[in-house]
């Protein structure tokens, strides 16, 4: 058998064989390897932005939260706030009647004269004197309808400030002896009506008026009874220790908290300390009655 033997050639064809092979096989791992790579870096890409997504839907769930209950306390906040301040005023205004309190009693009801006075009002005609009150600040008036029955055209009002006004009646209750009126003025003070249900035996009262035209004198007393029947057959009048003389008919009866609760009307004879007036619920609906008549009137 003849033996082969491997030529240079062959040898070198042989390695350039293998080396092409060895490349061919190390491209081919290559593309394998950067296939596998991309797989990977997708899939770690696609992990990456769904533990980011997850993470800032949990984030901005928490700052959701975070501002709703920022809103909530905020909230909670204001209405204590608004509690405390609410408690502040009532406790104020408790406290100033309080004091008011105070001062009527120390001061011999001058607080509540300081405040009463600059409401009532003088009334005249050329043939009478009387007293009454102002019951709106713009300028309605209410006295008894005898004060001014006899010269009801010719009417004059005049106030503690020195203010004469010419006045107009507007209506009348004759069997109430109620009379309404009615003076050309603005922002006046006016004095409101107490419920007569709280009107009590042994109340104080204060009466306001013109007695023999000595005007805007006060006197004390207090209140004796209540629902007396007057001379109309009306159960509807206070009784008080309360002088009333000429001058002061149609002139308020005031408590404590400046409150009408009576319109002075009548005493019985020459007796002292048997004075009766207007109960305070009769005369503000007699009152107010007339004056939206009035205002309806074309």
């Amino acid at each position: 058998m003849q033996k082969r033997v491997l030529t240079r050639e062959n040898a070198v064809f042989l390695l350039l064989i293998f080396i092409l092979g060895f490349l061919v096989y190390q491209q081919y791992t290559f593309t394998l390897f950067k296939e596998q790579t991309n797989t990977n870096l997708i899939v770690l890409q696609d992990n990456f932005n769904k533990q980011l997504e997850a993470s800032n839907t949990n984030l901005n769930n928490k700052i959701n939260t975070l501002n709703e209950e920022t809103v909530k306390s905020d909230e909670k906040i204001l209405r204590v706030v608004s509690q405390l301040e609410k408690t502040s005023s009532t406790q104020i205004e408790e406290l100033s009647s309080q004091l008011k309190d105070v001062q009527i009693k120390s001061q011999d009801f001058s607080a509540i004269i300081e405040n009463v006075v600059p409401a009532v009002v003088g009334v005249s005609t050329p043939q009478s004197l009387g007293s009454g009150a102002t019951i709106t600040e713009d300028g309605f008036i209410i006295t008894n309808y005898h004060v001014i029955d006899k010269d009801k055209d010719n009417v004059q009002v005049f106030t503690s400030g020195d203010n004469v006004y010419d006045a107009v009646l507007v209506g009348f209750n004759q069997p109430l002896d109620v009379a309404i009126l009615k003076i050309d003025a603005s922002g006046l003070d006016y004095l409101e009506f107490a419920d007569t249900s709280d009107i009590k035996v042994g109340d104080k009262v204060i009466a306001v008026g013109n007695p023999y035209g000595l005007s805007f004198s006060v006197t004390e007393g207090i209140i004796s009874a209540v629902n007396r029947e007057g001379a109309n057959g009306y159960e509807v009048y206070a009784q008080t220790d309360v002088p009333i003389n000429p001058g002061n008919s149609g002139g308020p009866l005031i408590n404590l908290d400046s409150k009408i609760v009576g319109i002075n009307n009548f005493k019985v004879g020459n007796a002292e300390g048997l004075g009766f007036a207007l109960q305070a619920d009769t005369a503000k609906k007699s009152a107010f009655d007339i004056i939206e008549k009035h205002n309806a009137t074309p």
